[in-house]
């Protein structure tokens, strides 16, 4: 049988054998009602929570997008580690917080928290609304790359479109099937998998680059712009690399899938293992490996469409094709433990915060059920019709889009757990032009005074917050104080 073929065996019996974990555990996980399809019963472990932490941040982006990332930019793009020291303090400080008040008040989503602490259904369904259409440019970025992955791997006999097919099948059945606690498992599985399979993706790649050392003294000699700002297009300069390092961590935060685990936290031990787990995650992939396969693809690989189809292509052409194919099925799956995470998340938020708007009490837990499920089909339906037609790099979109957009809940979500006197007038107001000063921006493809457009609107977003409520300041908001602020006795 040709090897391609082969390959392409593998790839499918490793996406059935996790399925197959995944019905093995049905009988053992909490799907019986929302919170336990969504939230696993609030219930994951210190051992299990910084697993899922790993599997819901990297996947595809750490086997694919990283990799393009650097074989385009170079160096500059280790901003990615730098930014997540700040990802794993707002774990620590804002998702034990925040965690602490989804079981005082049963809060589900973002959403749940937004209204509650603005009493505002408009911040409520706002706030839902960028989760959701954010989420799902990172969503479909994500098939993207599997679908990629798998075309390139198996010598293009399984093509784009049917490998986009393949991948919505496998994540549908995953998450209706398994709901949060299977997804938890194949992410704690899929975690060690990714670390060690990103690992030997790198030693296979340096190999025929003469080693760590050659590869560099070649670097510098060549293509020196890949080991300095701002990079091999010039795009990381002063004002974009330091934006990103101080907005781009609010955006990954506060993607869904990320926040949602500390409301599916046993404890404040499991919230605090997650954040340790991040950094170190974020350095062995992005510091080393994917830094060290994308030079050696610089070097190496000639007339790349798309860059991120680096990492497949250099196992293809550079490694014993059966360990290539293992690897790649392994990127695969990862890639499918994030998807599924998006699904079930971008899932709860449709049918619990927009659908079922002040309905949820009014319905049963088995009619929530059908209704969340036909919403999973559906988003992970729409997704893989965006996909089918791509961008040229996938990281570059959800940098530029996703992270941007979902930054704009950070404001309003800060300064709401630590300041009493946030008004939802000012919420309201800072949210929505944050998000609209983002769009027009990138639309009009302006950068006043040369700083990105995500720049003006994140700190416009603050300040309209700040000066709005310092105004209101004298309004009544004894039920906020009382409810959130009861320590400073208001």
């Amino acid at each position: 049988m040709n090897k391609d073929y082969i390959s392409f065996l593998i790839i499918i019996g490793y996406l059935i054998m996790m399925l197959g974990i995944t019905v093995g555990n049905r009988k053992k996980s909490k799907s019986k009602d929302a919170a336990g399809f969504f939230l696993a019963g609030r219930g994951v472990s210190s051992v299990l929570l910084p697993l899922t932490m790993i599997a819901a941040m990297q996947s595809t982006f750490a086997f694919l997008g990283a990799p393009g990332m650097y074989y385009n930019h170079g160096i500059s793009y280790i901003v990615i580690v730098l930014s997540q020291v700040w990802v794993a303090l707002m774990v620590i400080y804002f998702g034990d917080k925040i965690r602490k008040l989804a079981i005082k008040y049963d809060y589900m989503s973002i959403g749940d928290y937004f209204q509650d602490r603005y009493d505002s259904k408009y911040i409520k369904i706002l706030a839902s609304c960028i989760s959701v259409l954010m989420t799902m440019v990172f969503l479909a970025m994500q098939y993207v790359g599997n679908a990629r992955a798998m075309n390139v791997i198996t010598g293009n006999i399984v093509s784009y479109n049917t490998a986009i097919i393949i991948g919505v099948i496998f994540s549908l059945l995953y998450v209706i099937i398994g709901g949060a606690g299977g997804v938890v498992l194949l992410d704690a599985i899929q975690a060690v998998v990714l670390m060690v399979g990103i690992v030997l993706a790198a030693i296979i790649a340096t190999k025929p680059a003469g080693g760590i050392v050659s590869l560099f003294k070649t670097a510098i000699e060549q293509t020196p712009e890949l080991l300095s700002r701002p990079g091999g297009k010039g795009m990381y300069t002063n004002k974009y690399w330091i934006m990103q390092f101080i907005v781009l961590p609010f955006g990954i935060w506060f993607c869904p899938h990320i926040w949602t685990r500390s409301l599916m936290a046993k404890d404040e031990k499991a919230i605090a293992r997650s954040a340790i787990s991040i950094p170190v995650s974020q350095i062995l992939i992005f510091g080393f490996s994917t830094l060290f396969i994308g030079l050696a693809g610089h070097q190496l690989l000639t007339g790349v469409e798309a860059a991120d189809t680096v990492l497949p292509l250099m196992m293809r052409n550079y490694s014993n094709w059966f360990f290539a194919a293992l690897i790649m099925a392994a990127a695969i799956s990862a890639g499918l433990s994030t998807i599924n995470s998006m699904l079930l998340v971008s899932s709860q938020i449709v049918s619990q915060d927009l659908i079922l708007l002040n309905k949820k009490d009014k319905v049963s837990d088995s009619k929530n059920m059908v209704i969340s499920r036909i919403v999973v089909f559906s988003l992970a339906v729409l997704a893989g019709i965006i996909a089918l037609r791509p961008p040229e790099s996938l990281v570059q979109i959800v940098q530029d889009v996703a992270y941007t957009g979902l930054a704009q809940l950070a404001p309003a979500f800060i300064l709401g757990l630590y300041w009493k006197d946030t008004r939802r007038e000012g919420a309201a107001l800072g949210m929505t032009v944050g998000i609209v000063v983002l769009f027009a921006m990138r639309i009009l493809g302006v950068s006043p005074l040369g700083y990105p457009g995500f720049m003006w609107a994140f700190f416009s977003n603050i300040l309209i917050i700040v000066v709005v409520s310092l105004t209101l300041k004298s309004k009544n908001n004894m039920r906020v104080e009382k409810r959130f602020f009861p320590e400073i006795g208001g």
